[in-house]
């Protein structure tokens, strides 16, 4: 029996060492340079430092060069592609943060002690990016990343005969994703503070849990692209179609969605756990749309009954000091904590959501891979409101074109008083966003409904549907996403409960959105 309960034991620990996904990487960090004209670089050695932590958080066995010459960085390459070829599942991670240079199309990363005195030496004396490339590519694992923090300027005295930065590789192995700190022939700063500028932004994404792979790279170019205000783009070179996570991958919570009430109503039930600037929005069945004879309405306002589930909404637009406190960053045009965000786009205001949630240890209501987006439904955490709501919400049981009536004056909402709505008296035009809750809320509760920022909707754009009346969440397809309420630059009838804005995803600064949990 003994025997048999050893064998067993044996084979169940062999079938999780051939199944189980195993990480690997390497880590290089050159900095301390001398000779050629090369100079010292600060982060490097702190960069690798950090990196190895961030990745061995993530479950990864990493193997650290610091300061390494021509055969400590060769040998490194060949260790990970030995380790990489034992389980063709396995994932592979290579970061190099240090000087690298191109010449005649091939990019070469530079060991610390080498002398190169001409170019004609680089291929002897240098690590090329290709041949590491190959090895990688040999071991015929899953997933390589490749993540090259090398794009400083040419570090040699005979710089006027090469180019500057990187170039793109141009036979880049399949299932690879490469990474440059910076676009092909322009370069990388090395950053003032203990890490590299780039290194920096991606360090912090690698630490946001439950990120799918091109989502930590989507994230990170955005997060440079900003703090460099637009010096600095990275560029990401995907080859591999598949959804990796290179931590755990999120768990769905599969609750129940709560059951529509009758009665719209804004108490909260009980049950339900309410965040800090948040209303409850019971459930009910509402006229969405405008009447045909509403002055000044869209032909894209069709009357239809919808019923929508309970919800929770921010009582506020989110400010610039909560999205500085996630997303590390204020893109705002017009500056102050307790203005609205604005200057996001709709992926900004997905992906805020979704750290948000990490953040509070809620389920992230989407899963993003590249530009595609999917809403789970049953996860509590934070979202758009769907256009549908969010027109529930504004109107708090109203039938009017403004929630305030018939119209709506600049002592209620900020938005070109000198183009009111239905040729009533002029008002204030105030030319810039207002610190939000300036204005009355609405019957439940809700602040800023109309005017100062246009707020994103998860619906794309699209013709309304008659088949779904029900939580309906608009087409599955289309260029355009739904922006509701106006803002502060908006005539008054694009105010209006039922006007129906459009817009691509971009980056304006009259756009900026609301919060909506389960």
């Amino acid at each position: 029996m003994k025997k048999i309960a050893v064998f067993i034991a044996l084979a169940v620990f062999a079938a999780v060492g051939i199944y189980a996904q195993q990480k690997f990487a390497l880590v290089i960090g050159n900095g301390a340079y001398t000779g050629s004209g090369m100079s010292r670089l600060a982060n490097p050695v702190n960069d690798a430092n950090d990196m190895t932590a961030a990745l061995q958080g993530l479950g990864f066995t990493v193997d650290k060069v610091l300061d390494g010459n021509l055969d400590q960085m060769e040998n490194a390459i060949i260790r990970l592609k030995n380790r990489l070829s034992v389980s063709k599942n396995s994932y592979g991670f290579f970061f190099y943060a240090g000087h690298g240079v191109q010449s005649s199309g091939v990019n070469y990363l530079i060991p610390v002690g080498e002398s190169i005195p001409s170019e004609n030496f680089l291929r002897a004396r240098a690590v090329s990016v290709q041949s590491m490339l190959g090895e990688l590519n040999d071991a015929g694992n899953e997933l390589n990343v490749v993540v090259l923090d090398a794009c400083r300027d040419n570090p040699f005295g005979w710089a006027r005969s090469s180019s500057r930065g990187l170039t793109v590789v141009g036979n880049q192995p399949a299932d690879s994703i490469i990474v440059y700190a910076t676009s092909a022939g322009s370069i990388a700063a090395d950053g003032t503070g203990r890490n590299g500028l780039f290194t920096a932004q991606l360090l912090k994404n690698l630490k946001t849990p439950g990120l799918e792979v091109s989502e930590v790279f989507r994230l990170t170019g955005a997060d440079v692209a900003q703090t460099s205000e637009r010096q600095q783009i990275p560029a990401v070179y995907n080859q591999f179609f598949g959804q990796a996570y290179l931590g755990t991958k999120p768990v769905v919570n599969a609750s129940v969605r709560p059951v529509p009430t009758p009665t719209p109503a804004v108490q909260p039930t009980p049950a339900v756990q309410i965040p800090a600037n948040f209303v409850r929005i019971n459930g009910g069945t509402f006229t969405m749309g405008s009447p045909a004879n509403e002055p000044q309405r869209s032909g894209d306002e069709t009357q239809r009954l919808v019923t929508v589930s309970s919800f929770s909404m921010s009582k506020y637009q989110v400010t610039q000091k909560e999205y500085q406190e996630i997303m590390g960053t204020n893109p705002s045009y017009f500056k102050g904590d307790n203005l609205p965000v604005e200057q996001v786009s709709w992926y900004d205001a997905v992906h805020y959501c979704n750290r948000r949630s990490y953040r509070e240890g809620l389920t992230p209501a989407y899963t993003v891979s590249g530009t595609n987006v999917t809403w789970t439904r049953n996860a509590n955490g934070y979202r758009l409101p769907t256009e549908a709501e969010w027109e529930y919400a504004c109107r708090a049981g109203t039938t009017t074109p403004f929630n305030t009536g018939k119209n709506i004056t600049t002592s209620q909402a900020n938005y070109d008083g000198n183009n009111p709505y239905n040729n009533n008296s002029k008002g204030t035009y105030r030319e810039r966003t207002t610190n939000v809750g300036s204005f009355p809320a609405n019957a439940w509760g809700l602040f800023d409904m109309h005017g100062n920022v246009r707020e994103w909707c998860w619906d794309r754009y699209g013709d309304y549907s008659l088949a779904n009346l029900s939580d309906p969440a608009g087409p599955s397809s289309g260029y355009d996403h739904v922006v509701r309420g106006g803002s502060w630059g908006s005539y008054g009838r694009y105010l209006r409960s039922a006007y129906r804005g459009r817009t691509t995803s971009a980056r304006y600064d009259g756009i900026g959105f609301r919060l909506v949990r389960q």
